[in-house]
């Protein structure tokens, strides 16, 4: 099962009860990504009450009640690290309730405005004017860049085009 599938019931449930979650969703996302933070969840040392204890130190006052109590339900659950899945999710459900397409782009380097914004342009002829664009970095691409919109997957980066050069030669 992927951890997509274990967030979905989780985004659907807050996307379904409440609005206002975006802000929360990232701070908890960004947080959860912090290496330091990462290395607690993953501990095997640290009972998931002192995980989830913690990690609620570390927002209490920067989010609202509801995200701590989201954290809990996750600490009980033992699922801490699917906040990025989860967030994910729902922005999924958002972008479907405004009828707007979800782009990823993922690049081998960071994506100067000028590349982001010509990028954008050209996947909003594509997609439609209502897009939601978010990026992310993976060295491993070599050069270029990837984009995903639901199913759809587009390779212009550098690996794509040696493996596809590579099946041509077999």
């Amino acid at each position: 099962m992927s951890f997509e599938t274990l967030a979905r019931p989780y985004a659907q449930a807050i996307f379904d009860h409440s609005d206002g979650w975006e802000e929360d969703l990232a701070q908890l996302e960004s947080i959860i990504k912090d290496p330091k933070v990462e290395e607690l969840i993953g501990s095997p040392d640290l009972a998931y009450k002192q995980k989830t204890t913690t990690l609620i130190s570390l927002i209490e006052g920067e989010v609202q009640t509801k995200t701590i109590n989201l954290v809990k339900v996750l600490g009980e659950a033992k699922r801490l690290s699917l906040v990025p899945d989860i967030n994910s999710e729902y922005k999924k459900l958002i972008a479907e309730k405004n009828n707007s397409k979800s782009v990823l782009i993922t690049s081998a380097y960071p994506l100067s405005t000028e590349q982001l914004e010509t990028i954008s342009n050209k996947l909003k002829k594509r997609y439609g004017e209502n897009i939601s664009v978010n990026t992310e970095e993976d060295s491993s691409l070599m050069g270029g860049f990837l984009v995903k919109s639901g199913d759809e997957v587009t390779n212009y980066t550098v690996k794509g085009k040696l493996e596809k050069l590579v099946n041509q030669i077999r």
